[in-house]
Protein backbone atom coordinates (compact mmCIF):
# COMPACT_ATOMS: atom_id res chain seq x y z
CA UNK A 1 0.00 0.00 0.00
CA UNK A 2 2.84 2.40 1.11
CA UNK A 3 4.12 2.24 -2.26
CA UNK A 4 0.73 2.42 -4.31
CA UNK A 5 0.19 5.90 -2.48
CA UNK A 6 3.49 6.99 -3.44
CA UNK A 7 3.08 6.22 -7.03
CA UNK A 8 -0.21 8.05 -6.67
CA UNK A 9 1.82 11.23 -5.88
CA UNK A 10 4.40 10.84 -8.01
CA UNK A 11 1.86 10.72 -11.31
CA UNK A 12 -0.43 13.54 -11.33
CA UNK A 13 0.13 15.34 -14.31
CA UNK A 14 -2.13 14.04 -17.26
CA UNK A 15 -0.03 12.37 -19.31
CA UNK A 16 1.77 10.14 -16.21
CA UNK A 17 -1.63 9.89 -14.77
CA UNK A 18 -3.20 8.13 -17.55
CA UNK A 19 -0.27 5.86 -17.54
CA UNK A 20 -0.64 5.19 -14.01
CA UNK A 21 -4.18 4.72 -14.30
CA UNK A 22 -3.56 2.04 -16.69
CA UNK A 23 -1.47 0.07 -15.09
CA UNK A 24 -3.34 0.46 -11.90
CA UNK A 25 -6.73 -1.05 -13.71
CA UNK A 26 -4.82 -3.67 -15.26
CA UNK A 27 -3.21 -5.43 -12.17
CA UNK A 28 -5.22 -7.63 -10.30
CA UNK A 29 -3.13 -6.76 -7.15
CA UNK A 30 -4.24 -2.81 -7.14
CA UNK A 31 -7.38 -1.49 -5.22
CA UNK A 32 -8.93 -0.01 -8.41
CA UNK A 33 -8.08 -3.23 -10.44
CA UNK A 34 -10.00 -5.44 -7.63
CA UNK A 35 -12.49 -2.36 -8.00
CA UNK A 36 -12.84 -3.00 -11.55
CA UNK A 37 -12.85 -6.48 -11.92
CA UNK A 38 -15.76 -7.06 -9.25
CA UNK A 39 -17.46 -4.12 -11.66
CA UNK A 40 -16.79 -6.17 -14.64
CA UNK A 41 -18.11 -9.51 -13.16
CA UNK A 42 -20.88 -7.42 -12.28
CA UNK A 43 -22.07 -6.09 -15.50
CA UNK A 44 -21.26 -9.46 -17.12
CA UNK A 45 -23.95 -11.10 -14.84
CA UNK A 46 -26.38 -8.77 -15.38
CA UNK A 47 -26.76 -7.70 -19.03
CA UNK A 48 -24.78 -11.46 -20.79
CA UNK A 49 -26.78 -14.05 -21.36
CA UNK A 50 -30.41 -14.00 -20.61
CA UNK A 51 -29.92 -10.76 -19.47
CA UNK A 52 -29.01 -9.42 -22.90
CA UNK A 53 -32.87 -7.01 -23.69
CA UNK A 54 -32.60 -5.01 -25.91
CA UNK A 55 -34.53 -2.60 -23.47
CA UNK A 56 -31.59 -2.18 -21.09
CA UNK A 57 -29.21 -0.54 -23.31
CA UNK A 58 -30.10 2.57 -21.72
CA UNK A 59 -29.29 1.78 -18.35
CA UNK A 60 -26.24 -0.02 -19.04
CA UNK A 61 -24.13 2.80 -20.74
CA UNK A 62 -25.21 4.74 -17.96
CA UNK A 63 -24.18 1.95 -15.57
CA UNK A 64 -20.68 2.11 -17.43
CA UNK A 65 -20.60 5.61 -17.04
CA UNK A 66 -21.51 5.49 -13.72
CA UNK A 67 -18.55 3.05 -12.81
CA UNK A 68 -16.22 5.61 -14.54
CA UNK A 69 -17.12 8.52 -12.20
CA UNK A 70 -16.58 6.12 -9.08
CA UNK A 71 -13.48 4.78 -10.04
CA UNK A 72 -12.05 8.20 -10.47
CA UNK A 73 -13.21 8.79 -6.94
CA UNK A 74 -11.85 5.71 -5.80
CA UNK A 75 -8.42 7.51 -7.49
CA UNK A 76 -9.05 10.44 -5.55
CA UNK A 77 -9.47 8.72 -2.36
CA UNK A 78 -6.24 7.04 -2.63
CA UNK A 79 -4.50 10.72 -3.14
CA UNK A 80 -6.11 12.48 -0.70
CA UNK A 81 -5.05 9.34 1.75
CA UNK A 82 -1.28 10.36 0.41
CA UNK A 83 -1.28 13.73 0.43
CA UNK A 84 -2.19 13.58 4.37
CA UNK A 85 0.23 10.93 5.15
CA UNK A 86 2.66 13.11 4.01
CA UNK A 87 1.49 15.83 5.85
CA UNK A 88 0.69 17.66 2.41
CA UNK A 89 -2.52 20.16 1.85
CA UNK A 90 -5.33 18.20 0.53
CA UNK A 91 -6.51 19.17 -2.83
CA UNK A 92 -9.85 20.85 -2.84
CA UNK A 93 -13.01 18.67 -4.08
CA UNK A 94 -13.25 18.81 -7.69
CA UNK A 95 -16.64 21.03 -9.52
CA UNK A 96 -18.82 18.53 -11.90
CA UNK A 97 -17.73 20.08 -14.88
CA UNK A 98 -13.84 19.19 -13.74
CA UNK A 99 -15.02 15.74 -12.84
CA UNK A 100 -17.05 14.91 -15.91
CA UNK A 101 -14.06 15.93 -18.06
CA UNK A 102 -11.49 14.02 -16.31
CA UNK A 103 -13.88 10.78 -16.12
CA UNK A 104 -14.34 10.83 -20.12
CA UNK A 105 -10.91 11.74 -20.84
CA UNK A 106 -9.04 9.33 -18.99
CA UNK A 107 -11.19 6.53 -17.03
CA UNK A 108 -13.83 5.99 -19.16
CA UNK A 109 -11.22 4.97 -22.59
CA UNK A 110 -9.56 2.42 -19.96
CA UNK A 111 -12.77 0.49 -18.67
CA UNK A 112 -14.84 0.27 -21.93
CA UNK A 113 -12.62 -2.65 -23.34
CA UNK A 114 -13.85 -4.52 -19.96
CA UNK A 115 -17.44 -3.88 -20.05
CA UNK A 116 -18.18 -3.24 -24.15
CA UNK A 117 -18.89 -6.73 -25.20
CA UNK A 118 -21.88 -7.33 -23.50
CA UNK A 119 -22.30 -3.26 -23.60
CA UNK A 120 -22.51 -3.90 -27.90
CA UNK A 121 -24.65 -6.83 -27.71
CA UNK A 122 -27.26 -4.35 -26.21
CA UNK A 123 -26.81 -1.95 -29.28
CA UNK A 124 -26.71 -4.46 -32.02
CA UNK A 125 -30.37 -6.08 -30.30
CA UNK A 126 -31.61 -2.25 -30.29
CA UNK A 127 -30.67 -1.00 -33.88
CA UNK A 128 -30.92 -4.75 -35.16
CA UNK A 129 -33.95 -3.85 -37.72
CA UNK A 130 -32.26 -0.57 -38.73
CA UNK A 131 -28.73 -2.24 -39.30
CA UNK A 132 -30.53 -5.00 -41.54
CA UNK A 133 -32.41 -2.35 -43.72
CA UNK A 134 -28.65 -0.66 -43.99
CA UNK A 135 -27.64 -4.37 -45.05
CA UNK A 136 -29.80 -4.52 -47.50
CA UNK A 137 -28.87 -0.73 -48.84
CA UNK A 138 -25.36 -2.00 -48.51
CA UNK A 139 -25.77 -5.01 -51.24
CA UNK A 140 -28.02 -3.00 -53.72
CA UNK A 141 -25.14 -0.69 -54.21
CA UNK A 142 -22.50 -3.29 -54.08
CA UNK A 143 -24.19 -4.18 -57.52
CA UNK A 144 -22.97 -0.56 -59.19
CA UNK A 145 -19.38 -0.66 -60.36
CA UNK A 146 -17.70 2.68 -59.15
CA UNK A 147 -18.61 5.04 -61.84
CA UNK A 148 -22.01 3.87 -61.92
CA UNK A 149 -22.30 3.97 -58.38
CA UNK A 150 -20.82 7.57 -58.72
CA UNK A 151 -23.24 8.62 -61.41
CA UNK A 152 -25.68 7.11 -59.39
CA UNK A 153 -25.24 8.95 -56.24
CA UNK A 154 -24.94 12.31 -58.41
CA UNK A 155 -21.10 13.14 -58.05
CA UNK A 156 -20.12 15.51 -59.90
CA UNK A 157 -17.71 13.88 -62.92
CA UNK A 158 -14.89 16.31 -62.48
CA UNK A 159 -14.35 14.27 -59.01
CA UNK A 160 -14.57 10.61 -59.81
CA UNK A 161 -10.85 9.71 -59.83
CA UNK A 162 -10.68 7.63 -63.14
CA UNK A 163 -6.74 7.33 -62.91
CA UNK A 164 -7.62 4.96 -59.52
CA UNK A 165 -8.87 2.50 -61.54
CA UNK A 166 -6.27 -0.08 -62.99
CA UNK A 167 -8.06 -1.75 -66.16
CA UNK A 168 -6.79 -4.98 -67.76
CA UNK A 169 -6.77 -5.67 -71.24
CA UNK A 170 -10.33 -6.71 -70.98
CA UNK A 171 -11.79 -4.28 -68.88
CA UNK A 172 -13.31 -1.22 -69.19
CA UNK A 173 -14.22 1.71 -66.17
CA UNK A 174 -17.50 0.77 -66.59
CA UNK A 175 -16.76 -2.63 -64.63
CA UNK A 176 -14.39 -1.97 -62.03
CA UNK A 177 -15.80 -2.17 -58.31
CA UNK A 178 -14.20 -1.01 -54.90
CA UNK A 179 -11.14 1.16 -56.21
CA UNK A 180 -12.25 4.65 -56.16
CA UNK A 181 -11.28 6.75 -52.87
CA UNK A 182 -9.82 3.45 -51.37
CA UNK A 183 -7.59 4.81 -49.04
CA UNK A 184 -10.80 6.58 -47.46
CA UNK A 185 -12.76 3.39 -47.51
CA UNK A 186 -9.38 1.47 -45.37
CA UNK A 187 -9.69 4.69 -43.02
CA UNK A 188 -13.66 4.06 -42.32
CA UNK A 189 -13.10 0.22 -41.82
CA UNK A 190 -10.57 0.44 -38.87
CA UNK A 191 -13.13 2.40 -36.98
CA UNK A 192 -14.65 -1.12 -36.34
CA UNK A 193 -10.97 -2.25 -34.77
CA UNK A 194 -10.95 -0.36 -31.68
CA UNK A 195 -13.79 0.16 -28.50
CA UNK A 196 -12.65 3.47 -27.93
CA UNK A 197 -15.29 6.37 -29.05
CA UNK A 198 -12.39 9.16 -29.51
CA UNK A 199 -10.30 6.57 -31.53
CA UNK A 200 -13.13 5.93 -33.90
CA UNK A 201 -13.99 9.34 -34.18
CA UNK A 202 -10.43 9.79 -35.56
CA UNK A 203 -10.92 7.50 -37.82
CA UNK A 204 -13.76 8.70 -39.15
CA UNK A 205 -11.65 12.23 -39.61
CA UNK A 206 -9.10 10.57 -41.53
CA UNK A 207 -11.78 8.85 -43.72
CA UNK A 208 -12.71 12.62 -44.48
CA UNK A 209 -8.93 14.06 -44.93
CA UNK A 210 -8.57 11.02 -47.30
CA UNK A 211 -11.65 11.97 -49.60
CA UNK A 212 -10.70 15.59 -49.49
CA UNK A 213 -6.58 14.59 -50.56
CA UNK A 214 -8.06 12.34 -53.41
CA UNK A 215 -10.53 14.94 -55.15
CA UNK A 216 -7.15 17.45 -54.62
CA UNK A 217 -4.99 15.29 -56.28
CA UNK A 218 -7.90 14.76 -59.20
CA UNK A 219 -8.20 18.55 -59.30
CA UNK A 220 -4.48 19.11 -59.19
CA UNK A 221 -4.71 21.54 -56.06
CA UNK A 222 -6.05 21.76 -53.20
CA UNK A 223 -9.48 21.49 -52.70
CA UNK A 224 -11.96 21.82 -49.77
CA UNK A 225 -15.33 20.11 -50.31
CA UNK A 226 -18.41 21.72 -49.38
CA UNK A 227 -20.99 19.48 -47.59
CA UNK A 228 -23.13 19.04 -51.01
CA UNK A 229 -20.29 17.49 -52.65
CA UNK A 230 -18.98 15.69 -49.31
CA UNK A 231 -22.00 14.05 -48.48
CA UNK A 232 -22.43 11.55 -51.77
CA UNK A 233 -19.03 10.79 -51.70
CA UNK A 234 -19.13 9.39 -47.55
CA UNK A 235 -22.16 7.59 -49.22
CA UNK A 236 -19.74 5.98 -51.88
CA UNK A 237 -16.80 4.96 -49.11
CA UNK A 238 -19.45 3.96 -46.87
CA UNK A 239 -21.24 1.63 -49.26
CA UNK A 240 -17.54 0.37 -50.01
CA UNK A 241 -16.75 0.35 -46.41
CA UNK A 242 -19.11 -2.26 -45.70
CA UNK A 243 -19.28 -2.29 -42.43
CA UNK A 244 -21.80 -4.23 -40.49
CA UNK A 245 -23.39 -2.62 -37.81
CA UNK A 246 -22.96 0.99 -38.89
CA UNK A 247 -26.09 1.99 -36.82
CA UNK A 248 -24.99 0.38 -33.56
CA UNK A 249 -21.49 1.52 -33.97
CA UNK A 250 -22.44 5.63 -34.39
CA UNK A 251 -25.23 5.51 -31.42
CA UNK A 252 -22.46 4.14 -28.97
CA UNK A 253 -19.90 6.78 -30.29
CA UNK A 254 -22.69 9.40 -29.36
CA UNK A 255 -23.26 8.09 -26.64
CA UNK A 256 -19.90 7.45 -25.10
CA UNK A 257 -17.96 9.91 -26.76
CA UNK A 258 -16.49 12.84 -24.39
CA UNK A 259 -18.86 16.17 -24.51
CA UNK A 260 -16.07 18.10 -25.06
CA UNK A 261 -16.34 17.34 -29.27
CA UNK A 262 -20.03 18.30 -28.75
CA UNK A 263 -20.87 21.11 -31.54
CA UNK A 264 -16.87 20.46 -33.14
CA UNK A 265 -15.80 18.75 -36.13
CA UNK A 266 -16.14 15.06 -34.68
CA UNK A 267 -19.83 15.85 -33.97
CA UNK A 268 -19.92 17.52 -37.45
CA UNK A 269 -18.57 14.49 -39.11
CA UNK A 270 -20.45 11.64 -37.12
CA UNK A 271 -23.72 13.50 -37.88
CA UNK A 272 -22.52 13.36 -41.70
CA UNK A 273 -22.17 9.98 -41.19
CA UNK A 274 -25.67 9.31 -39.58
CA UNK A 275 -27.28 10.93 -42.31
CA UNK A 276 -25.28 8.22 -45.02
CA UNK A 277 -26.40 5.38 -42.86
CA UNK A 278 -30.46 6.52 -42.85
CA UNK A 279 -30.39 7.61 -46.45
CA UNK A 280 -28.90 4.02 -47.66
CA UNK A 281 -31.16 2.26 -45.02
CA UNK A 282 -33.90 4.21 -46.50
CA UNK A 283 -32.31 3.75 -50.15
CA UNK A 284 -33.67 7.32 -51.21
CA UNK A 285 -30.19 8.28 -52.86
CA UNK A 286 -31.59 10.85 -55.17
CA UNK A 287 -32.94 12.81 -51.75
CA UNK A 288 -29.80 13.86 -50.19
CA UNK A 289 -29.11 16.38 -47.12
CA UNK A 290 -27.90 19.80 -48.53
CA UNK A 291 -25.54 21.69 -46.42
CA UNK A 292 -28.30 23.50 -45.25
CA UNK A 293 -29.21 20.75 -43.02
CA UNK A 294 -26.18 20.70 -41.07
CA UNK A 295 -24.14 23.12 -39.10
CA UNK A 296 -20.58 23.64 -39.52
CA UNK A 297 -18.48 23.83 -36.57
Amino acid sequence: MENILEEVLQNREPEALQQCLRKALSSSLHPLGKLLRTMMLTFQATYAGIGANKHLQGLAQEEVKQHAQELWAAYRGLLQVALQRKGQALEEEEDTEIRDLQVHRLVLPLILPSFYSELFTLYLLLHEKEDSLYSQGIANLSLFPDTKLLEFLDVQKHLWPCKDLTLTSDQRHSLVRGKCFLSATECLQKMITTVDPREKLEELERTYREIEATVSRVLGQEHKLPMDDLLPLLIYVASRARIQHLGAEIHLIRDMMDPIYMGGLYDFLLTALESCYKHIQRGDMHQLPSSRDFREP
